[in-house]
């Protein structure tokens, strides 16, 4: 969330060609009627939801009474304009329909010209009379099935309904008793039939264009970071080593393949002697870099005795294969490489030149975007059964962009016996107005799940070795003072000692609300147990309003989305280009 700022322009980029994409479909669906039949119908329809929402379309066409329907049904397509002595029509074939129903006396009901006929001389009259015309709406055949009392009803492919528009629909919820088939026309209203549908079937599909424009927006930023961010910097005096390598994470839209992407590992003293027998999977925020966190990785495998691995995964949101930091299938990924039979962090310590064995047991930690990604590996983690090896989960003032429930869906999955803890700023901006505390508290109602550091920042947990990158993050979500970056820290540690140890000795735990004082080797820092109404005044926070409409953009992939704790579903798409 550090560089936030960048999504806008990409938002502008999006919108208008999602603007485009809009228009384009709303003039497919309103095609002449020469070059309209019903497979094109269909095919319009398909656009705009999956074929496993035809159910509810159904029902919605059989939902008005037998009589409304029929009468539908008798209108000769709009396209014969002929005079009636031209085309008459046999007695044989007009369909035998029941005028029993009369229609409402504060409504008149619709007039049509029956074409050819003169079994009813009275309804020929009353099309004579008729002066305006109501406005016609597109009617599209669709095969169903009727109760055998229905007449057989013959109509042609596609026919112009003219509907007027004063009479409302009747909508109900009725049991038909379907046997025979039989060809109804419907009417289809200018708004589209809702219907409930995933998350990942109503992503829309951004046009290539814009695809390959905020691709190369991101990878042009990918490099930038990596040439001034630098390689992962110890603090001074530190005992921990550091060696970079890369990672295989298996996100890809086929089986057995996936994607490289940069790690940095931190091995504490002593560690090729006495291996660790813990590890903590560190993930940075959005936009940002696993060296921006060398500091806080350092010290966390110096005081913890934990070999920490944090990899930099792409924020390239435009991605085909949604392979980035906030997609589920990434999150996926990341819980495979907790697979016994995943060799993946082995071979990538090997690479960084640590030969020891890889600890079974794990502390997932996340910063911003990185807390809601480690959320979903937690969530994935219980369907993929390997959440006997989670010890805890740290989320530092974690986030999810696309949907809170998501987030909240995955935290509920996780059994009460392991701990998550979220270590908050005060709602503002840059936490996206503490949607990401909401989650948590949501998840676990009943449990102590972490603290707000009082006039804390975004940023305070994010410490790194490169000073231009540091006060840069910190210009942009607001300075921190130096006791909340050291409470941070104390935080962290005390919170992971403890749930690597399965008890509560080292760190702060508090009721809600409760507020408490304690010393760093920076000052006296204060903290708040959440949930708590602790706010932060920001020049951006004017935008709140907006930032639900902004967090959209970033569910529209259909490719290969799933939902944070669902299965995959299939679609094909091109290789994922890391930023």
């Amino acid at each position: 969330m550090v560089d936030r700022c960048v999504t806008w322009l990409s938002v502008g980029v999006l919108t208008a060609g999602m603007s485009a994409a809009v228009l384009a479909g709303a003039g497919a669906a309103i095609a002449d009627d020469t070059g309209s039949t019903g497979t094109g119908g269909a095919n319009t329809s398909e656009s705009a939801k999956p074929a496993d929402s035809e159910d509810d379309s159904d029902t919605a066409e059989t939902d008005a009474p037998d009589s409304e329907v029929d009468d539908v049904a008798e209108e000769e397509p709009a396209e014969e304009e002929e005079p009636a002595e031209e085309e008459p029509v046999e007695e044989s074939e007009e369909p035998v329909v029941e005028e029993e129903e009369q229609p409402a006396p504060d409504k008149d009901p619709q007039k049509v010209a029956d074409k050819g006929s003169d079994r009813d001389d009275d309804a020929g009259d009353a099309a004579e009379e008729e002066t305006a015309p109501a406005p016609a709406v597109k009617a599209v055949v669709a095969t169903q099935t009727r109760s055998k009392e229905q007449p057989a009803v013959k109509v042609e492919d596609t026919v112009e309904a003219v509907v007027e528009t004063a009479v409302e629909p009747v909508v109900k919820e009725t049991a038909v008793d379907l046997e025979e088939p039989v060809a109804e026309a419907v009417a289809f209203a200018s708004a589209p039939a809702t219907a409930a549908i995933s998350a990942t079937a109503m992503a829309p599909r951004i046009p290539g264009i814009i695809r390959f424009i905020g691709t190369l927006v991101f990878n042009l930023y990918g490099v930038a970071t990596r040439l001034f961010g630098g390689p992962p910097i110890l603090p001074a005096n530190s005992t921990v080593t550091v060696r970079s390598s890369t990672l295989r994470i298996d996100c890809a839209c086929e089986d057995g393949e996936g994607v490289e992407v940069p790690a940095d590992w931190y091995i504490p003293q002593g560690a090729e002697e006495n291996p660790p027998e813990r590890m903590i999977y560190l993930q940075h925020g959005f936009l940002a870099a696993g060296p921006w966190y060398s500091h806080t990785a350092a010290a966390l495998a110096e005081q913890t005795n934990s070999i920490v691995v944090a990899p930099s995964i792409t924020s390239n949101f435009f991605a085909a294969d949604a392979c980035w930091l906030g997609a589920a299938p990434m999150h996926e990924g990341m819980a495979k490489l907790f697979d016994a039979d995943n060799t993946a962090l082995v071979d990538s310590a090997a690479a960084a030149g640590y030969a020891g064995p890889i600890p079974d047991r794990v502390v997932l930690m996340g910063h911003s975007l990185g807390g809601g990604a480690v959320s979903g590996v937690a969530g994935y983690m219980v369907q993929r059964e390997t959440i006997d090896r989670l010890a805890g989960v740290v989320l530092l003032d974690g986030v999810g962009l696309d949907d809170p429930e998501r987030m909240t869906d995955a935290l509920r999955l996780v059994p009460d016996e392991i701990p998550i803890y979220q270590l908050a700023a005060p709602v503002y901006f840059w936490n996206n107005f503490g949607v990401g505390l909401d989650a948590l508290v949501e998840a676990r109602p009943d449990t102590f799940v972490g603290v707000t550091l009082v006039g804390g920042s975004h940023v305070d947990a994010m410490r790194g070795g490169n000073p231009i990158i540091q006060f840069a993050q910190e210009l942009v979500a607001g300075f921190s003072t130096p006791q909340n970056s050291a409470a941070a820290r104390m935080l962290m540690v005390g919170w992971v000692n403890d749930m690597f140890a399965g008890n509560q000795d080292e760190g702060i735990y508090l009721e809600p609300g409760e507020e408490f004082s304690f010393e760093t080797p920076r000052g006296e820092a204060s903290v708040v147990a959440l949930p708590n109404s602790l706010t932060k005044w920001f020049p951006f926070n004017f935008l709140k309003p907006l930032v639900p409409l902004m967090d959209g953009i970033f569910t529209f992939d259909p490719h290969c989305v799933a939902s944070s704790v669902g299965s995959r579903t299939a679609g094909s798409c091109q290789a994922s280009i890391a930023a």
